[in-house]
């Protein structure tokens, strides 16, 4: 499994490597299974999961944004491959190297969850590195042809924290109120990033690049639902928060790596569904380096969602 992983990685890599370091690609074609805009870049990755499914010529039905769940023809799947060809399309399609492959394999079940993937591998698109874990516990990262172990951080000082906050498809008047302090005492000491990749900002908390990670929407469109309609407004018509096909390998990868990782109410995540993209399976996320600077930043975001005032 971990070979089929890193060979279908590296064929998506591959193809839609020249068009990132050539800012190319980005012309909108469709609307993804889960709404999102789907750009060129992305409609010739997932044409590459496609034709290598195909060839390999193996039991396995694939769940990705662009196309929902696609079963093979004839016998039933033994496995499940939940897949985001290039996490980051926003990043890719401008050039810049916050973008990954991201790919994850689960047992085929009628209702699989986040907690049955037994396989994850995220690789970089721009850059060189592999991320790689299993469910046993095994976990690596293979950068410039050497391993590496997971180096988190020990800082749980918010003036210190280096972080990144997802924007796409959020209303930045509400993130931003509610999460504004937490980027201000962070910015100058510290470092606020936004990335806009899930699995980027995540596996960069594994290397130790980045303390946190957060992605609050989901959280806010809850607790207010009131401000559904702002959210539909500036995302064509959807509801944002992450899908499983984001957070599948990452999760993965970031557990065992030691990474404290939940939704932003502190919850784990894996009861999420693998193959449901409704407005009830979207999360938020906190994923931090150490428990005390999670438990500070779920404090952060309770204190202030309590005081939280619309305009």
């Amino acid at each position: 499994m971990k070979e089929l992983l890193l060979r279908l990685s590296a064929s998506i890599r591959d193809v839609v490597r020249p068009w990132v370091l050539a800012a190319r690609g980005g012309e909108v074609v469709g609307r993804a299974h889960s709404g999102d805009a789907t750009f060129r870049i992305d409609e010739i990755a997932e044409q590459c999961v496609t034709d290598f499914l195909r060839e390999a010529n193996e039991p396995i039905a694939c769940f990705s944004e662009d196309k929902g769940l696609v079963l093979p023809g004839g016998a039933r799947p033994r496995w499940l491959l939940v897949v985001d060809p290039i996490d980051g399309s926003r990043n890719a399609k401008s050039g810049f190297e916050a973008c990954m492959v991201s790919v994850a394999l689960a047992r085929y079940t009628e209702k699989p969850t986040v907690a049955d993937i037994e396989f994850g591998l995220l690789r970089e698109i721009v850059g060189d590195r592999v991320f790689y874990a299993e469910r046993s516990g095994f976990v690596e990262i293979v950068f410039g042809g050497k391993t590496e172990k997971p180096a988190l951080s020990s800082n749980d000082d918010l003036q210190l924290l280096r972080w990144s906050l997802t924007m796409p498809g959020r209303p930045a008047a509400l993130v931003f109120g509610l999460m504004a302090d937490l980027v201000d005492a962070s910015s100058v000491r510290g470092g606020f990033f936004s990335c806009n990749s899930t699995c980027y900002s995540i596996s960069r908390v594994a290397t130790g690049q980045l303390d946190a990670y957060v992605d609050v929407a989901n959280r806010i469109v809850r607790d207010l639902p009131q401000t559904e309609q702002v959210f539909r407004e500036i995302a064509y018509g959807r509801l944002t928060g992450f899908s499983s096909y984001d957070i599948a390998a990452a999760l993965l990868i970031a557990k065992r790596a030691g990474v404290t990782i939940t939704d932003a109410y502190g919850k784990p995540l894996d009861d999420m569904w693998l193959l449901e993209s409704s407005p009830a399976n979207l999360r938020s996320c906190v994923a931090a380096s150490n428990k005390s600077l999670h438990e500070k930043i779920l404090d952060y975001i309770e204190r202030h969602m309590k005081s939280f005032r619309l305009s």
